[in-house]
C-alpha cells in the first residue's frame, strides 16, 4: 500500500468535477479557460532507498500517461527533485497541470459529449434561441435527454404560441409527442417553460406533478349525477336519472323545489319519492367548483352524510356556499336510535366549524369529545330506510331540521364512554 498519488488519482478528481458541469457550462457560456493545476504526492527520498524500483515505475507512467514525447501531450508534468546522500538526486512528478479544454477532454474521454453538445445548442437555437442559456446552464441535463432534445423543444415552442386555456393537453399536437411522452419528461419540460413563459402563464399554486393545471390547460370537467324524485320535472319521458357536468349545471334551471345532497351511492339510489324534488349524488356538485348558480338561490338544498366529524365538515364547508342549505338524519335522535350500527370513524377531525347550527354543533362537539363513545360513526346506509323515508318527506315540507324523535337512551354524560350500547 502507499499514499502516493497516483495518475488514475488523479483521473478521478477530473471526473469528479466533470460530473458536477461545471466544465461544460463554463464552455457553454463562454467563459474563457483556465488551465487545471493539481498537486502530485510522490515518494520521499527514504522511498527512493527502500522502494526504488516502484518508485521508477510511479514516474514512467506519469510519462507514458502524459504523452508528453508526442505532437500532443495529454498533460504537462512539473518534477521535483527528491535525494539524498545514500541515492543520487532524481526528477519526481510534483504536479501535473492540464494547460487546454482539449487535453481535460482527452484525459477524460469526453469529447464525444462536447461535440453532442454543440450539436443540441445548435438545435436548440435554431429552434426555440430563447432556450440557449438555459442550455448553456444545464449541459449535463440536456445530454441526459439529447435522444428526445427535439421532440423537448418541440413541445415548449408548440405550448409557448398556444392558448392552453381553450385546450385540453390531449390536444398538443407535435409530430412524435403524445400524453405519456409529456408526462415522462415533466420535470424537465416545467424547468424549460418557466425559463421561457411570462409569469402569467404559470399557476405557482400546482407543481409539475400537475403539469396540466401548472400551465393552464383546460381540466377534465367534473360530472354531477342526479336522480330526478318526482314525475313532473320536465325531462324525457322514462328519464329518471341524468349525470351533467358540473359547471354546465349552473346554467340549467332544475325544475325542482327541493335538492338533496346525500354521499352514499346505494342510499342515493333508493332515495324515496318526494314530489318536485331531485336528490343529487355527492357534495361534489357545490364543493368542487359549482360556478355561482342564480337558480340555487330559491331551492330548498338539505344535505344528508354520515354522522361523523367528517359528515359535519362537509356540512360546514357546503353551507360556505349556501348558508341556507339544511341537514337531514344528521342529529342526536338518529344517532342514539341506531346504537348497533355504530363503526369507528378512522380518522375524526377536531376542527372549528362555525357555520353549523347550535343543534348540530351540539352534536359534533360529543362526538369530538368521544361523549358517546370511542370515535363514533354513523354511516348513512347503515340508517333504517323508514327514518331515511320520514325524514325525506318531512324534509320537502318543514323548511327545518329534520329530527327524528329518539327512541333508544340518552348519551353517556361525564367521563362515560358508550359501547355497545352502554355507558361505562
Amino acid at each position: 500500500m502507499t499514499d502516493w498519488t497516483t495518475v488514475d488519482d488523479l483521473v478521478g478528481v477530473l471526473r469528479r468535477r466533470w460530473d458536477t458541469g461545471r466544465y461544460l457550462r463554463d464552455r457553454a457560456q463562454g467563459h474563457p479557460w483556465t488551465p487545471v493545476d493539481l498537486p502530485v504526492h510522490g515518494p520521499s527520498a527514504r522511498d527512493l532507498l527502500d522502494r526504488f524500483s516502484e518508485a521508477v515505475a510511479w514516474s514512467r507512467r506519469f510519462e507514458r500517461d502524459s504523452g508528453m514525447h508526442t505532437r500532443e501531450p495529454r498533460f504537462h508534468v512539473d518534477y521535483r527533485s527528491v535525494g539524498g546522500r545514500h541515492v543520487g538526486t532524481n526528477a519526481l512528478p510534483a504536479r501535473v497541470r492540464l494547460e487546454t479544454f482539449e487535453q481535460l477532454c482527452a484525459v477524460l474521454g469526453t469529447a464525444g459529449q462536447v461535440r453532442a453538445l454543440d450539436d443540441l445548442m445548435a438545435v436548440t437555437d435554431a429552434t426555440f434561441s430563447d432556450l440557449v442559456p438555459w442550455v448553456a446552464a444545464h449541459p449535463l441535463r440536456v445530454l441526459e435527454h439529447r435522444d428526445v432534445w427535439p421532440e423537448v423543444l418541440a413541445v415548449v415552442a408548440w405550448i409557448s404560441s398556444h392558448d392552453p386555456g381553450r385546450l385540453y393537453l390531449r390536444q398538443l399536437d407535435v409530430e412524435g409527442v403524445d400524453t405519456k411522452f409529456v408526462d415522462r419528461h415533466r420535470r424537465l419540460l416545467d424547468d424549460l417553460l418557466v425559463s421561457v413563459l411570462p409569469a402569467d402563464r404559470i399557476d405557482l399554486r400546482f407543481t409539475a406533478s400537475d403539469f396540466a393545471r401548472r400551465f393552464g390547460f383546460r381540466q377534465k370537467p367534473g360530472y354531477t349525477r342526479l336522480r330526478l324524485l318526482d314525475h313532473e320535472p320536465a325531462v324525457p319521458a322514462g328519464v329518471s336519472e341524468l349525470t351533467l357536468r358540473t359547471e354546465e349545471l349552473a346554467t340549467v334551471d332544475l325544475v325542482a323545489r327541493t335538492i338533496f345532497v346525500v354521499e352514499n351511492e346505494i342510499s342515493y339510489l333508493a332515495f324515496p319519492p318526494v314530489p318536485g324534488a331531485l336528490v343529487v349524488f355527492g357534495s361534489g356538485f357545490a364543493l368542487g367548483g359549482l360556478p355561482e348558480a342564480p337558480w340555487l338561490g330559491s331551492r330548498e338544498i338539505v344535505y344528508w352524510g354520515d354522522l361523523d366529524t367528517h359528515g359535519f365538515d362537509i356540512l360546514h364547508r357546503l353551507r360556505g356556499m349556501f348558508p341556507s342549505v339544511r341537514s337531514m338524519l344528521m342529529d342526536e335522535a338518529t344517532l342514539l336510535a341506531h346504537r348497533r350500527q355504530w363503526v369507528r370513524e378512522p380518522s375524526p377531525t377536531a376542527r372549528a366549524l362555525p357555520d353549523l347550527s347550535p343543534a348540530e354543533q351540539d352534536v359534533y362537539q360529543a362526538l369530538v369529545e368521544d361523549r358517546f363513545g370511542l370515535a363514533v360513526r354513523l354511516e348513512q346506509e347503515r340508517v333504517r330506510f323508514s327514518f331515511v323515508q320520514k325524514a325525506a318527506t318531512s324534509s320537502a315540507t318543514s323548511g327545518g331540521t329534520v329530527m327524528v324523535p329518539a327512541t333508544a337512551p340518552g348519551r353517556c354524560t361525564g367521563s362515560g364512554t358508550a359501547r355497545s350500547g352502554v355507558c361505562a
